[in-house]
């Protein structure tokens, strides 16, 4: 629980709450644990000794000397005096006209206080690139070519960045290599001068904080220590990735070629249907209606269908057409019934459909107005989309192997239901209750839900179950999963304290009358 915690505290806060509760803990201690294998069979594989490892790294690290040495430059480099934070209330009166200067002068200092670091920071730098003889080539930036690395041979070890300390000069080579690891949309915006202008001050610019932090003795610094061994750790842990599973993924032209073959579909525009639909209280009168349509379609009196549609279908608007629906089990102005759907798809067109219940309870029946086929993209247009495709799904799959096999490989075990923390059914109870009050009717189902789990004793589990139908039923409108529960409950319970007022409920729900407003419980 140490780990998870301590892993859990490096979250940041707009994730933190999907990790909070048990099966958030439990998805944490599979990603640490899975984590663990990996990492090592990166030592068995000894990928940190690899020639390039360190080079792949460098940059990583340089920045993470940089982000702490400047912390520890800026906590006594700014400061204010009291008449530049005078000068700036009284330039910017109308934004503190309701406050003194004393009651403003904590926000003023805090509103300059990042332009000034940034002062002090590029002020601190241009005396490092003075002390360590710097300079930028920025005539040669113009002649390489990022988008081929290869056409770069001419001027592969021209000096892009030039000083008296070797550890800051980069070649042409240096920096192609450097920008071969990064991101590809990283890579895009640096195919303009302009952007790769930048991005090499700011290389010259890390370098020479971290050739100063050294000096200083920076490489002592236990943050600094942890945050090498993180960095280390997680290319490990890249390397033995795309060795085991994006490596050994076939990615060949035949491969993709055949992936879009059987999976042509994903790469089509997507097929969908019109209809005509007639709605109607009764199956009675949809069965009656269906007749009189039959005959004038027959006879092509489309002006008398939509005037019978006007005067008696339950779906009068736009003549009953329903346009775009798609194989989602998703009828527009209805929403998701599967039913509905089905049946769409299933009657051919031009036909009448058969008569038929919908989600909302109505009796339906339809005629397909127009019939829009899938059409495939050419592969050649999509080869990269279908590249792409492949990877993210065979990655998936390769993963879930290897991870497998490496469980395996070094007998892992774990050991979640000691992540839980059980209560007492009559916490659970007045969590529940707390929930509901908050209308966060989802969460006092999960409490219900764990009285179920741990509480099995007939009495504090049935009445969970009770409560869990209930809300179902009366809060979030889901007559289907109410129906169910109170089923279930009826067959476990059948001659329980509440197993009346489920049959009630249940019997209501099948009826479609109102629920009543509330049931009393006895604290039995």
């Amino acid at each position: 629980m140490g780990d998870i915690n301590e892993r859990l505290s490096q979250i940041p806060p707009m994730y933190k709450s999907r990790y909070t509760n048990i099966e958030g803990k439990k998805e944490l201690l599979d990603i640490i644990s899975t984590e663990v294998i990996f990492y090592l069979e990166a030592l068995a594989q000894k990928v940190m000794e690899q020639d390039d490892f360190s080079e792949r790294i460098a940059d990583q690290i340089k920045t993470a000397y940089f982000s702490e040495y400047r912390k520890e430059l800026l906590k006594d480099g700014v400061t204010f005096t009291t008449e530049e934070k005078k000068a700036y209330f009284k330039e910017n009166h109308e934004q503190y006209k309701d406050r003194t200067f004393e009651e403003a002068e904590k926000l003023i200092e805090s509103t300059l206080r990042p332009e000034k670091e940034n002062e002090f920071i590029e002020t601190k730098k241009q005396e490092l690139f003075n002390n360590f003889k710097v300079e930028i080539n920025y005539d040669i930036l113009a002649d390489i070519n990022i988008a081929a690395p290869d056409s770069n041979e001419i001027i592969i070890n021209e000096k892009i960045i030039s000083s008296s300390d070797p550890a800051i000069e980069r070649t042409v080579r240096e920096i192609i290599a450097h920008l071969e690891i990064l991101p590809a949309r990283t890579q895009a915006a640096l195919r303009s001068e302009a952007g790769l202008k930048r991005h090499i001050e700011e290389l010259a610019k890390t370098d020479v904080y971290y050739v100063e932090a050294l000096q200083n003795g920076f490489d002592k610094n236990p943050v600094i220590l942890n945050m090498v061994n993180q960095i280390e750790r997680n290319m490990a842990l890249r390397t033995v990735y795309n060795t085991l599973v994006v490596e050994a993924i076939d990615t060949s032209e035949e491969a993709v070629q055949k992936y879009y073959n059987e999976n042509i579909d994903q790469f089509s525009t997507l097929a969908y249907r019109k209809i005509q639909t007639f709605g109607f209280d009764t199956k009675k009168t949809a069965t009656k209606m269906r007749k009189t349509v039959k005959k004038l379609i027959k006879k092509h009196k489309d002006e008398e269908i939509n005037a019978l549609i006007q005067e008696s279908s339950v779906y009068p608007a736009k003549d009953g057409i329903l346009d775009h629906i798609y194989k989602n089990d998703i009828i527009p102005g209805i929403g998701k019934d599967k039913v509905y759907c089905d049946q769409v798809w299933a009657t051919e067109p031009g036909q009448l459909s058969d008569v038929f219940q919908n989600s909302k309870d109505k009796f339906v029946f339809f005629r397909i107005m127009e019939d829009v086929t899938a059409i495939a993209t050419p592969f050649v247009e999509v080869k990269d989309k279908v590249k792409n495709t492949l990877m993210r799904t065979l990655s998936k799959e390769k993963f879930e192997s290897v991870k497998e096999e490496l469980e395996t490989k070094y007998a892992l075990t774990t050991y979640p239901d000691k992540m839980v923390v059980k209560l007492s059914a009559e916490e659970y109870f007045n969590k529940a209750e707390a929930a509901q009050k908050r209308k966060r009717f989802n969460d006092a189902i999960f409490y219900y839900d764990e009285i179920i789990k741990y509480h099995n004793n007939t009495k504090d589990d049935s009445k969970a179950l009770f409560m869990k139908g209930f809300l179902y039923a009366e809060e979030l409108k889901d007559k289907e999963k109410a129906i169910e529960i109170f089923e279930e409950f009826l067959d476990l319970y059948p001659e329980g304290d509440l197993s009346e007022s489920a049959q009630y409920m249940l019997s209501s729900l099948k009826n479609n009358e109102d629920m009543i407003e509330s049931i009393e419980f006895e604290d039995k």
